[in-house]
């Protein structure tokens, strides 16, 4: 399996947060044996990784400049086990970020220092239309592109 980031990238406001969530939902939803390192509480942003069988899935949706993404190197603890036993060593991480900047750097270089690769997306986003099934929709194609990461797919 190719060692991946998935990052949400666009403006604040635009559904990044609520998409990661979304996916880390769903993922507890349809895969009964899916293990989280923790509760997650949706109330806010969450960071917490989920075992599925044999790979670990981290999260981490904040992505805002100088959030705990930078000052607490959230992706680093994703992906580095001898870092983070817990957390570390994911082999997909889904992250939000903005669309230049600080947090795109900082998942460039994640990246590059671990040896993942970089697949950037971003959420649906309509100022009019329903932002719940939005979210929900892009969550899905998430879901449907770690499918395809696990086949080997991609």
């Amino acid at each position: 399996m190719n060692k991946t980031i998935i990052a949400v990238h666009g403006r604040a406001g635009e559904g990044k947060s609520e998409t990661i969530k979304k996916v880390c939902q769903i993922l507890l939803r349809d895969f009964p044996n899916a293990i989280p390192s923790k509760k997650p509480n949706y109330s806010g942003d969450i960071f917490l990784t989920i075992q599925l069988d044999s790979i670990k899935i981290g999260f981490e949706s904040q992505g805002d400049p100088n959030s705990r993404m930078i000052y607490d190197d959230t992706i680093k603890k994703l992906a580095d086990e001898k870092l983070n036993k817990e957390l570390g060593g994911c082999d997909i991480i889904i992250c939000a970020t903005r669309t230049t900047g600080m947090t795109v750097k900082k998942v460039d270089k994640i990246a590059d220092n671990y040896g993942y690769n970089t697949l950037w997306i971003s959420s649906f986003f309509s100022p009019k239309l329903n932002h719940a099934v939005l979210n929900e929709r892009a969550a899905n194609n998430i879901i449907e592109i770690i499918k395809s990461l696990i086949v080997g797919q991609l």
